[in-house]
């Protein structure tokens, strides 16, 4: 009986230094405990991985174009093994671009997709820094668990990484009578609520919380910068390929609203789109083009340049302002903040519809750089003189780029910079091999080295093309990237208004001061 009793007082110590957080279940899987109840994860090599956890309400039934709800409390554990399902949304159609790893097998159905994934070295020890990535797709496609966006490099690195789903599209952001402003940018906070709340027993540090995201991500991010509901939930912030300008005003977002209510033939409100499935919604979306919506007004720009119909919208409440007006006037002044573009963004748009072939003449290209310019004539002359080399469509596509990503990210990193936070800028230019390296370094590309996911995307079709893309670019990226999450600082010099710094990272990197001066002063005054 002694001995009996001294085996289970030895057990019992045993057991006592096992931290909840990281007992095993009876299957053999990694435990976690949310608020909601435990999950069980799995190692995979060095790195824990759970997917699938829920940070809101699955919205169905009357949380259906309602704001994000609690989730309710599970009994038991939930397994986090295996992806879960994504938010409704609409796969483009394949292209000369194999877009597998980013999109994977496109929507997954089921309620329950207001979800995390996280990636972790483990679940105790020193609390290690966080970075929630925000996944683009013009605010209508796209999810958070596509191989892209595979976490176990950054936990590698010491980095707790989260990817989350949040709504999209009509269901997401379009202005509805009766629904909450905003759905999709209301799911990212709660997803951040839910991250300050849970991330410690995942291993993070709810005090050092980095939000990144590319594209949709980017403006997503910049949309949160400028929010006074937002405020406290993160320290650092990174924007691939965003702007601070990427919202619409209310007369806009009315007249998409009104063209879908038109098209649908049904009234503008919350009955009315609850009675429509989630398959009839998405049939719907794809039923108005931007082409049929003019987006311009009198005060604002069409933020996508005829290419989208759906971002966040002024509110007065959760986007009281354009981000960027939001941010000159001390709205982040306590977050660090790294932000690029890619030298050849428009290409990834341009070249597919063939274009770029097309513009053959001086005339030509005028006509077309006047979609974009009110003195286009000027602005060719500008990048004739700043890019001799490129072709007529070549040019055209620099000065895509310029309106619709260089100049506004310029303009974010300038109002910033006034700001106490730090402020890091890059411009990416590396150039793919895919389509005979006609796409050069297009939106997007940064996506494989951020995440260190070369392998994924190398191929004939592949992001990369078939050459692949060299591992030290991407180990130097992704660590720069860590090392900003970590410390606030990438491990170049700050950006200033007056010295614009801004690394070029190519297989080479190098600090610039002032970069495209000439090109940037045309574009001045330009909305």
């Amino acid at each position: 009986m002694q001995r009996l009793f001294t085996r289970f007082f030895l057990l019992g110590l045993l057991l006592a230094r096992i931290p909840a957080a990281t007992a095993q279940d009876g299957g053999g899987g990694l435990v976690a405990a949310t608020e909601a109840g435990q999950v069980r994860g799995q190692r995979a090599g060095n790195v824990l991985v759970f997917k699938n956890i829920p940070y809101a309400a699955p919205p169905v039934g009357a949380l259906r174009f309602a704001a994000p709800a609690p989730h309710q409390p599970w009994p038991g554990v939930r397994d986090a093994t295996q992806p879960g399902p994504t938010a409704p949304y609409n796969r483009p159609p394949a292209g000369a671009i194999d877009d597998q790893p980013a999109f994977d097998q496109g929507w997954v159905k089921g309620d329950d997709y207001l979800t995390t994934n996280i990636w972790t070295a483990a679940l105790s020890g020193p609390p290690r820094p966080v970075m929630v990535f925000i996944h683009g797709g013009a605010f209508a496609i796209g999810a958070g668990n596509v191989p892209l966006y595979d976490g176990t490099a950054f936990a590698q690195k010491g980095i707790v990484l989260v990817t989350l789903n949040y709504r999209l599209g009509i269901e997401g952001f379009l202005k509805i009578k009766g629904v909450p402003s905003n759905l999709g940018i209301r799911d990212q906070l709660a997803a951040l609520r839910w991250v300050q709340a849970n991330i410690g027993r995942f291993g993070g540090d709810p005090a050092n919380v980095t939000i990144f995201g590319e594209s949709a991500g980017a403006m997503s991010v910049a949309t949160l910068l400028g929010s006074p509901a937002a405020k406290g939930l993160f320290r650092r912030a990174i924007l691939m390929s965003g702007s601070g300008q990427s919202v619409l005003s209310g007369e806009q977002a009315d007249r998409v609203a009104a063209k879908y209510a038109r098209v649908l033939r049904i009234k503008n409100t919350a009955e009315a789109y609850r009675r429509l499935t989630p398959e009839q919604v998405l049939a719907a979306q794809k039923q108005v083009t931007p082409k049929m919506v003019k987006l311009d007004t009198d005060k604002y720009a069409d933020p996508g340049s005829g290419t989208a119909l759906f971002f966040p919208v002024l509110d007065g409440d959760l986007v009281p302002a354009v981000p960027l007006t939001s941010v000159q006037q001390g709205a982040s002044r306590d977050v660090d903040v790294l932000l690029g573009y890619n030298s050849d963004e428009a290409n990834y748009f341009l070249v597919p519809t063939g274009l770029l072939k097309k513009i053959n003449s001086n005339f030509v290209l005028t006509l077309a750089a006047k979609q974009l310019h009110p003195a286009p004539a000027s602005l060719v002359t500008v990048y004739k003189q700043a890019y001799p080399t490129k072709s007529l469509g070549e040019l055209l596509s620099a000065m895509a780029t310029a309106y619709q990503f260089q100049v506004p990210s310029v303009r974010l990193a300038d109002a910033h910079a006034r700001q106490p936070g730090r402020t890091y800028m890059y411009e990416f230019a590396w150039p793919s091999s895919v389509a005979a390296g006609t796409y050069g370094a297009y939106h997007g590309l940064g996506l494989p080295f951020v995440f260190n996911q070369l392998a994924l995307t190398a191929g004939p079709r592949g992001m990369l093309g078939p050459s692949g893309g060299p591992a030290e670019l991407a180990e130097k990226m992704q660590s720069a990237w860590v090392e900003f999450a970590k410390t606030g600082s990438p491990g170049w010099a700050p950006y200033t208004a007056a010295e614009r710094q801004t690394m070029l990272l190519n297989n080479t990197w190098q600090l610039q001061a002032n970069p495209h001066a000439k090109e940037l002063r045309a574009w001045e005054g330009v909305r």
